[in-house]
């Protein structure tokens, strides 16, 4: 019977401590850092992405504005694609996987790169790669997948389409 009460008790506090904690993360919202407010994301971009930016805010905002969902050759071979990933934890590797899929009509793996995170303990990453027309058709969607090795758990992701000139 004593055991039963402390349980009770337990589910008693465990709902006030919720409860008391919901204002609290309500107030801490606007101010959310970047690896946060877009965590599991990946963000793309034909552009170069500013070196620093004023606030967590402005760089939240220029995120969600520079975030390419299409993408054209426009008579080129090839299109530089810049982009920046947001991990939900920091990732302690030296390696990551990036994995290129076309998911048009069914997941299919087009391509598959290294990245090397510059350090250890990061929960952002920039960097860069090239999509190819030989390997990368236009007028097909496509997801990008970052992972902590190959098939490993998946970090973050983007979805986008390449459309014809």
């Amino acid at each position: 019977m004593l055991r039963g009460l402390a349980f009770a008790g337990r589910v008693l506090l465990s709902g006030l401590a919720f409860t008391a904690a919901v204002p609290q993360a309500a107030v801490a919202a606007p101010g959310k850092k970047p690896e946060d407010a877009l965590k599991g994301r990946i963000i793309l971009s034909e552009r170069p992405f500013p070196a620093s930016f004023r606030s967590d805010a402005s760089f939240i905002a220029h995120m969600k504005k520079a975030d390419t969902k299409g993408f054209k050759y426009g008579g080129r071979d090839k299109i530089p694609v810049e982009f920046m990933a947001f991990f939900a934890q920091p990732v302690n590797v030296t390696q990551l996987q990036g994995t290129l899929y076309d998911v048009t009509e069914r997941l299919e793996m087009r391509e598959n790169f290294p990245i090397y995170p510059g350090t250890k303990g990061g929960r952002v990453l920039a960097s860069y790669f090239e999509m190819r027309k030989e390997t990368i058709e236009a007028e097909r969607r496509y997801k990008l997948v970052i992972t902590s090795g190959f098939r490993g758990v998946v970090l973050a992701e983007a979805d986008f389409a390449v459309k014809a000139d």
